[in-house]
Protein backbone atom coordinates (compact mmCIF):
# COMPACT_ATOMS: atom_id res chain seq x y z
CA UNK A 1 0.00 0.00 0.00
CA UNK A 2 2.76 2.37 0.80
CA UNK A 3 5.77 2.28 -1.00
CA UNK A 4 7.37 5.91 -0.12
CA UNK A 5 6.98 7.23 3.18
CA UNK A 6 8.43 11.14 4.15
CA UNK A 7 8.56 11.47 8.30
CA UNK A 8 9.72 14.59 9.73
CA UNK A 9 12.68 15.29 11.69
CA UNK A 10 12.91 17.67 14.32
CA UNK A 11 14.62 16.63 16.99
CA UNK A 12 12.13 17.12 19.63
CA UNK A 13 11.74 14.57 22.46
CA UNK A 14 8.96 12.76 20.84
CA UNK A 15 10.96 11.98 17.07
CA UNK A 16 11.89 8.61 18.29
CA UNK A 17 8.15 7.79 18.36
CA UNK A 18 7.17 9.34 15.54
CA UNK A 19 10.26 6.92 13.99
CA UNK A 20 8.90 4.11 15.43
CA UNK A 21 6.24 4.59 13.72
CA UNK A 22 7.28 5.31 10.57
CA UNK A 23 9.54 2.17 10.99
CA UNK A 24 6.69 -0.12 11.75
CA UNK A 25 4.95 1.12 8.46
CA UNK A 26 7.59 0.74 6.14
CA UNK A 27 8.44 -2.61 7.60
CA UNK A 28 5.00 -3.94 6.98
CA UNK A 29 4.31 -2.12 3.52
CA UNK A 30 8.08 -2.59 2.54
CA UNK A 31 8.26 0.71 1.91
CA UNK A 32 11.16 3.06 1.96
CA UNK A 33 11.36 6.47 4.46
CA UNK A 34 12.67 9.65 3.33
CA UNK A 35 13.48 11.92 6.55
CA UNK A 36 13.00 15.92 6.16
CA UNK A 37 14.71 17.97 8.08
CA UNK A 38 14.36 21.73 8.02
CA UNK A 39 17.46 23.52 9.76
CA UNK A 40 16.39 24.52 12.80
CA UNK A 41 16.75 28.50 12.41
CA UNK A 42 14.04 29.17 14.94
CA UNK A 43 15.41 27.26 17.56
CA UNK A 44 17.41 28.99 20.09
CA UNK A 45 20.12 28.16 21.96
CA UNK A 46 19.23 25.95 24.35
CA UNK A 47 16.83 24.11 22.42
CA UNK A 48 19.43 22.93 20.01
CA UNK A 49 21.83 22.55 22.79
CA UNK A 50 19.30 19.83 24.16
CA UNK A 51 18.40 18.22 21.09
CA UNK A 52 22.37 17.81 20.73
CA UNK A 53 22.32 16.64 23.73
CA UNK A 54 19.32 14.18 23.70
CA UNK A 55 20.41 13.05 20.46
CA UNK A 56 23.92 11.71 21.37
CA UNK A 57 26.11 13.87 19.18
CA UNK A 58 26.35 17.51 21.76
CA UNK A 59 30.62 16.98 21.61
CA UNK A 60 30.53 17.58 17.85
CA UNK A 61 28.72 20.39 18.39
CA UNK A 62 29.58 21.84 21.79
CA UNK A 63 32.16 24.51 20.82
CA UNK A 64 30.23 25.56 17.81
CA UNK A 65 27.18 26.65 20.05
CA UNK A 66 29.35 27.83 22.51
CA UNK A 67 31.32 30.41 20.21
CA UNK A 68 27.81 31.41 18.71
CA UNK A 69 26.33 32.12 22.16
CA UNK A 70 29.84 34.27 23.44
CA UNK A 71 27.30 37.58 23.72
CA UNK A 72 29.12 40.37 21.66
CA UNK A 73 30.41 43.99 23.53
CA UNK A 74 27.34 45.33 24.41
CA UNK A 75 26.31 49.07 22.54
CA UNK A 76 25.56 51.58 25.68
CA UNK A 77 21.57 51.33 24.08
CA UNK A 78 21.39 48.04 25.02
CA UNK A 79 23.02 48.00 28.63
CA UNK A 80 20.53 50.92 28.95
CA UNK A 81 17.26 49.17 27.69
CA UNK A 82 17.91 49.38 23.91
CA UNK A 83 18.40 46.35 21.31
CA UNK A 84 18.91 43.17 23.39
CA UNK A 85 21.66 40.95 22.02
CA UNK A 86 20.37 37.65 19.50
CA UNK A 87 22.30 34.75 19.68
CA UNK A 88 23.10 33.80 15.65
CA UNK A 89 24.10 30.53 15.46
CA UNK A 90 25.98 30.03 12.18
CA UNK A 91 24.90 27.81 8.95
CA UNK A 92 27.66 25.14 9.43
CA UNK A 93 26.48 25.01 13.04
CA UNK A 94 22.72 24.11 11.74
CA UNK A 95 24.21 21.86 9.15
CA UNK A 96 25.81 19.73 11.54
CA UNK A 97 23.19 19.56 14.16
CA UNK A 98 21.26 18.36 10.70
CA UNK A 99 23.45 15.89 10.07
CA UNK A 100 23.53 14.81 13.78
CA UNK A 101 19.70 14.53 14.11
CA UNK A 102 19.65 12.74 10.62
CA UNK A 103 22.31 10.05 11.52
CA UNK A 104 20.41 9.61 14.97
CA UNK A 105 17.33 8.73 13.32
CA UNK A 106 19.02 6.57 11.08
CA UNK A 107 20.52 4.37 14.28
CA UNK A 108 16.89 4.36 15.21
CA UNK A 109 15.09 2.79 12.33
CA UNK A 110 18.10 0.23 12.12
CA UNK A 111 15.92 -2.76 13.50
CA UNK A 112 13.45 -1.93 10.70
CA UNK A 113 15.72 -3.05 8.09
CA UNK A 114 14.19 -0.45 5.39
CA UNK A 115 15.74 1.40 3.13
CA UNK A 116 16.48 5.66 4.80
CA UNK A 117 17.19 8.63 2.42
CA UNK A 118 17.19 11.74 3.62
CA UNK A 119 16.50 15.68 2.68
CA UNK A 120 18.27 18.64 4.43
CA UNK A 121 16.72 21.98 3.44
CA UNK A 122 16.58 26.21 4.51
CA UNK A 123 13.15 26.58 4.62
CA UNK A 124 9.98 26.15 6.84
CA UNK A 125 9.30 22.81 8.44
CA UNK A 126 5.78 22.31 6.61
CA UNK A 127 7.12 23.94 3.48
CA UNK A 128 10.18 21.44 3.63
CA UNK A 129 7.86 18.02 4.59
CA UNK A 130 5.31 19.14 1.49
CA UNK A 131 8.12 19.32 -0.96
CA UNK A 132 9.88 16.86 -0.02
CA UNK A 133 6.65 14.28 -0.14
CA UNK A 134 5.88 15.86 -3.94
CA UNK A 135 9.40 15.28 -4.78
CA UNK A 136 9.49 11.62 -3.54
CA UNK A 137 6.15 11.04 -5.20
CA UNK A 138 5.37 9.75 -1.31
CA UNK A 139 2.14 7.77 -0.17
CA UNK A 140 2.18 8.78 3.07
CA UNK A 141 3.60 11.52 5.73
CA UNK A 142 4.44 10.98 8.81
CA UNK A 143 4.42 13.42 11.38
CA UNK A 144 4.49 14.10 15.12
CA UNK A 145 1.37 16.54 16.67
CA UNK A 146 3.81 18.86 18.19
CA UNK A 147 7.38 19.39 17.65
CA UNK A 148 10.00 22.29 19.01
CA UNK A 149 7.06 25.19 18.45
CA UNK A 150 6.75 27.71 22.06
CA UNK A 151 2.66 27.25 21.70
CA UNK A 152 2.98 23.92 23.89
CA UNK A 153 -0.67 24.75 25.00
CA UNK A 154 -2.15 24.22 21.01
CA UNK A 155 -3.63 20.71 20.86
CA UNK A 156 -1.76 20.17 17.26
CA UNK A 157 1.02 22.36 15.89
CA UNK A 158 0.96 24.22 13.40
CA UNK A 159 3.90 22.69 11.51
CA UNK A 160 1.53 19.26 11.45
CA UNK A 161 -1.70 21.58 10.81
CA UNK A 162 -0.34 23.27 8.09
CA UNK A 163 1.05 19.33 6.12
CA UNK A 164 -2.23 17.99 6.88
CA UNK A 165 -4.32 20.77 5.25
CA UNK A 166 -1.77 21.12 1.89
CA UNK A 167 -0.46 17.19 1.43
CA UNK A 168 -1.72 15.40 -1.47
CA UNK A 169 -0.93 11.97 0.15
CA UNK A 170 -1.93 10.16 3.26
CA UNK A 171 -0.49 11.70 6.79
CA UNK A 172 -0.22 9.76 10.10
CA UNK A 173 0.26 12.33 13.03
CA UNK A 174 1.77 10.53 15.88
CA UNK A 175 0.72 12.21 19.68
Amino acid sequence: MFSTIVVAIDGSAHQDKVLAVAGAEAKAHGARIVLAHALLRAASYAELYDIAERHGFLPQVKAQLDEAATPPPIAPSAAMGGAIPVVIVPLETLETIAAGLLAAARRTLEPYGCAVDSVTADDGAAETVLETARAESADLIVIGSRGLGRLSGLVLGSVSQKVLHDASCACLVVK
